[in-house]
């Protein structure tokens, strides 16, 4: 009898314990699961290129954070939209996830037939940075100013050439809006990216363009090109005596090119989750926040959850469809 009333009790010890101790296992367990390997973070531009530079040094520091490598992966091609679709095909597991660019959600939306449709095939994990708009001139330019630049297109119509990334890229929608709001005339050349349109700006052959902080950072530190304004709602800190172009009269024209991080559509809400700590953890890394802001980027983003990058993309996408069609 006493035998049984040990072993009994120490069912019930060993019951108890189970009871008080599987929720810790469990939960140290679902930590563990994700990520249990490396991730792949797919850009959709080629190397050297502004989102791939941002990509690779949001790479390493979620690889720090994470404890698992992420190796960032180029698939350019159709503004990024080749990227994004072949991470929509994806496992939803989150070990391959896409860095966007707002210039594909435009891409996309300026297409009568586009690829995919970015909501529906991505699910928004949180953004990264912020690269804000500026109007560069070459040194060649006889043009100080906004004002003197377009004094100088209208007493020469359609002589000055404007360069952009690609057709339908921020630069050129922008480049035409600005035409239209300064009663201006610019000669349009696309090109395949930013790097070949600022080498038509420095040989000469070509006269401005819009684009990104990011990606006219090391021209304006070299002083081969000049920034003449630049499109957010305030001065740049990067840039403190250029004016906004609300400053300059020109409100509407204002833009920021955000980058953000998505997954394939399905993927589980705790991966999503974990992701979206990792990216704000390392934005709030005084090293992390030191480079990407000597990068041009800004890297201030409150509330950055998925949720708010959900309605920032479908605010935008309608906006831009309605804008271009």
């Amino acid at each position: 009898m006493r035998f049984w009333k040990t072993i009994m009790g120490t069912l019930i010890v060993v019951s108890g314990a189970l009871k008080f101790s599987i929720p810790a296992m469990a939960y140290e367990n679902e930590v563990r699961v994700y990520p249990d390997r490396p991730i792949t973070l797919v850009v959709g531009f080629p190397p050297g290129g502004m989102v791939d530079i941002l990509g690779r040094h949001v790479a390493q520091a979620m690889t720090d954070e994470l404890g698992q490598r992420v190796i960032v992966e180029n698939r350019p091609g159709a503004t990024g939209s080749v990227g994004a679709l072949s991470v929509a095909r994806a496992a939803p597991d989150g070990y391959t996830v896409y860095l966007s660019s707002s210039a594909v959600m435009i891409y996309l939306a300026a297409q009568m037939e586009p690829a995919l449709d970015l909501s529906e095939a991505l699910a928004p994990v949180g953004k990264v940075a912020i690269a804000p708009s500026v109007i560069v001139i070459g040194n060649h330019v006889k043009a100080n100013t906004l004002q003197e630049l377009i004094q100088l297109a209208k007493t020469n119509p359609g002589r000055l050439n404007m360069v952009s990334p690609g057709v339908n890229s921020l630069g050129h929608i922008f480049g035409e809006a600005f035409q239209e709001a300064a009663g201006v005339k610019f000669h349009h050349i696309p090109h395949l990216g930013a790097a070949p349109a600022f080498a038509d700006i420095l040989g000469e052959r070509a006269d401005l363009m819009i684009t990104s902080v990011p990606s006219a950072w090391a021209f304006i530190n070299s002083n081969r090109v000049r920034v003449i304004a630049v499109l957010s709602h305030n001065r740049l800190s990067q840039l403190p005596d250029t004016p906004t172009m609300k400053e300059l009269g020109y409100p509407a024209l204002q833009n920021s090119d955000w980058s953000a991080v998505f997954t394939p559509a399905g993927t589980p809400s705790h991966v999503i989750s974990r992701l979206n700590r990792s990216i704000n953890k390392i934005l709030a890394d005084a090293k992390v926040r030191k480079q990407l802001t000597g990068l041009g980027y800004m890297v201030k983003l409150p509330n950055n959850t998925p949720e708010n990058l959900e309605d920032l993309v479908a605010q935008e996408s309608r906006q831009w469809k309605q804008t271009l069609h």
